[in-house]
């Protein structure tokens, strides 16, 4: 067996004669524990395996460990370990302040010439809550009124601390979002993917900001949206185009009651729904593009339970001109 430590193998070995062939030795991997950075209040753990490399019984006697902040878990000494036999224990590394700790961990045995120490090493580092949201506003541009618009968000735990979401709220009418609710957590450095949506239901230009209270962070977490819708009976008439794009996709893997379709004109979206009601088949012709354009689809599934699934895999479609 192999432990890693600072990209090499490591273990120590000891013994009553090193030329003896009948005196107990024991091996020990990894010869150095080192818990580098660890956040004050919370505590790190690694295994070390003992080995009985002789021929005869090997009386570990004592383990004790030196060091405030390391400490042993589940392992009481006396144990005897028969040949080849080895044993494999925890210690645990829990900082108590922002400050760089040394200890040992020290085995006893009367089958052994002297004990054998197992370095130990450790920092603590202070708490640093903090989460980036990319973009940091959102502009859903002009709207058809009714229709309905999403953006993708991206939540990022760039501290040291794990973040749990208390509460999620949007402050404004028109906006909703998905993906993302209370009691969400993120370790650091995990990202978390969540879609604001747009559905103007008047026109004009209308804003919102999306509130997220979160776990260690000082203040509420705010991301500002805005857009602005028009009477799509009074948008510019656009030309009458022959052309037409068929999708069509695989059944859900789970029981639903349907599926909507949605169209971007960027790889990305956003996108808007161009479905009306539920699609009960497995395809549908969109009659609606224009010569020259390209077109960029997703499909959802709507669960018996009435929630819309997650964005299925992009499409595009080049559209002939004429």
């Amino acid at each position: 067996m192999c432990a890693v430590i600072f990209g090499g193998c490591a273990s120590v070995s000891a013994g009553n004669s090193a030329a003896g062939p009948s005196a107990a030795v024991v091996s020990i991997i990894p010869a150095e524990i080192n818990f580098r950075s660890v956040v004050v209040g919370q505590k790190n753990s690694q295994t070390l395996q003992i080995t009985n490399t002789s021929t005869k019984n090997l009386d570990l006697s004592a383990l004790h460990i030196s060091g405030a902040s390391f400490s042993l878990q589940s392992a009481k000494a006396p144990i005897v370990l028969a040949p080849g036999k080895n044993l494999r224990m925890t210690v645990v590394f829990a900082p108590s302040a922002a400050a760089t700790e040394n200890g040992a961990l020290t085995i006893s045995s009367p089958d052994l010439k002297a004990p054998v120490r197992v370095p130990l090493l450790g920092s603590g580092e202070k708490p640093a809550p903090a989460l980036q949201v990319s973009p940091s506003a959102i502009n859903f541009g002009s709207q058809s009124l009714n229709s309905s618009a999403f953006q993708n968000v991206t939540l990022t735990n760039t501290g040291n601390v794990g973040l749990t979401v208390k509460s999620v709220s949007v402050v404004g009418a028109g906006y909703s979002i998905t993906g993302l609710s209370a009691g969400v957590s993120l370790s650091p450095e995990q990202n978390l993917e969540f879609q604001v949506w747009f559905h103007p239901t008047t026109s004009g230009t209308s804003a919102a900001t999306l509130v997220a209270n979160v776990s260690s962070l000082p203040s509420p977490l705010k991301l500002a949206v805005s857009g602005s819708a028009t009477l799509s009976e009074t948008a510019s008439p656009t030309p009458a185009s022959s052309h037409s794009v068929t999708l069509n996709w695989n059944p859900s893997s789970s029981s639903v009651t349907g599926y909507h379709v949605y169209r971007g004109g960027a790889s990305g979206g956003p996108y808007s729904r161009i479905s009306g009601g539920v699609i009960t088949t497995l395809n549908y012709l969109d009659s609606s593009v224009l010569s020259g354009d390209r077109y960029f689809y997703v499909v959802t599934a709507l669960g018996t339970d009435g929630l819309e699934s997650p964005f299925s895999n992009e499409v595009s479609a080049d559209i002939p001109n004429p």
